[in-house]
């Protein structure tokens, strides 16, 4: 756990030029100790307004572990992380990410995982799938640079955005036009805890490193889910090119770089179905040869065709997952609709023996 005592100013190295924004202050009790789950509280401020904090102090009420906001940015990393953690966060604060100079959210050029073809293609779907609105609370895991934050912060939803790199979040942060009600987080998804039953949707673009983490996460998300809740996920495809040519199932974006694991639909069900008894996955944006030499409105048109037909769309790079309905733990004493008719009938049973209905009054 990120454990801090009150009267040390832990300072964060400034990044050039960017402007840094508050933590909102109704979204710390959202936020839940990394180490027990208990809920947060803030025990001295430092810099902030009324309406956010900006450098803070919160405290768990069950353990008093102490972790701190500072420059907006609610710190609950952990202090022992596994080490592919930190092989990946070493990778990606040692990004850029145009912190130097920064600006507005640019699409990146063509490349190996990212292009705006590959955006024409990958975020539309996420976004028609969460269909958020201004009444929506959103959790938002691995949000990265901020590609998807953005777009879902335009519904005028909160988001609840979490990443391992904090470079990621102070350019997210800065990006973000005033009107945005986000609190940026710095965890690890494997010692994140949050609110139960406070989210409307969560959102997550990340495999995780292995099948133990992925359930941690699914649990999570369905606990901070409310019961009509929605999860919109998205992994990388065993898809059947991959298959064909026996590619291997885990892999590394690039020598020494971030691991990644590709499922299949069937895996990927298997998984989430302890948590959602509603689960819909497809395969989106195909990989096809040659495409990239077309016209980039022609390829989008070709390659959404591609993706709705019934044997070719197993090309698709990636799996978008749909998760409803959130499975709950039976509740002891906690009653259920049961049938109206068989009430009734009992009730008029118990009236015409002169008693009344003892609901609930079974021998223990």
């Amino acid at each position: 756990m990120n454990q801090v005592q009150p009267d040390q100013k832990q300072s964060l190295p400034k990044q050039g030029g960017l402007m840094v924004r508050q933590f909102p202050r109704d979204m710390v009790p959202l936020l839940r100790c990394n180490n027990d789950a208990g809920e947060l509280a803030i025990t001295k401020e430092l810099a902030g307004n009324g309406d956010g904090l900006l450098n803070a102090v919160l405290r768990c009420k069950t353990c008093g572990a102490e972790f701190r906001i500072e420059d907006g940015i609610a710190l609950l990393l952990p202090n022992q992380l596994s080490p592919e953690d930190k092989h990946e966060m070493g990778i990606r604060d040692a990004v850029d990410y145009d912190c130097t100079n920064p600006g507005p959210f640019v699409p990146p050029p063509d490349g190996d995982w990212r292009s705006v073809l590959w955006d024409m293609l990958e975020v539309p779907p996420h976004l028609d799938g969460l269909r958020c609105t201004a009444s929506h609370t959103v959790l938002e895991l691995a949000c990265g640079d901020g590609r998807l934050t953005m777009l879902i912060a335009e519904t005028g939803a909160r988001i609840l955005a979490v990443d391992l790199s904090l470079n990621a979040l102070r350019l997210l942060a800065h990006r973000l036009p005033p009107t945005a009600r986000i609190g940026c987080v710095h965890a690890d998804i494997n010692h994140l805890h949050v609110a139960k039953r406070s989210f409307d949707r969560a959102l997550s673009v990340t495999p995780l490193d292995s099948r133990d983490e992925r359930m941690v996460m699914y649990r999570m998300i369905a606990d901070a889910l409310t019961d009509d809740g929605r999860y919109i996920a998205s992994v990388e495809n065993d898809d059947l090119n991959r298959r064909l040519l026996g590619l291997p199932l885990v892999r590394r974006y690039s020598k020494g770089g971030i691991l990644i694991q590709h499922l299949t639909t069937d895996t990927m069900r298997s998984e989430v179905a302890p948590y959602f008894s509603k689960v819909r996955i497809r395969p989106i944006r195909p990989r096809v040869p040659f495409v990239g030499k077309m016209p980039r409105g022609l390829a989008f048109l070709f390659l959404r065709l591609i993706a709705a037909l019934p044997i070719v769309r197993h090309f698709g790079e990636l799996l978008l997952l749909n998760a409803q309905c959130p499975v709950r733990l039976p509740v002891e004493g906690e009653y259920r609709s049961g049938s109206r008719v068989a009430k009734t009938v009992y009730r008029s049973h118990m009236r015409r023996k002169n008693k009344e209905p003892l609901w609930g009054e079974e021998s223990v």
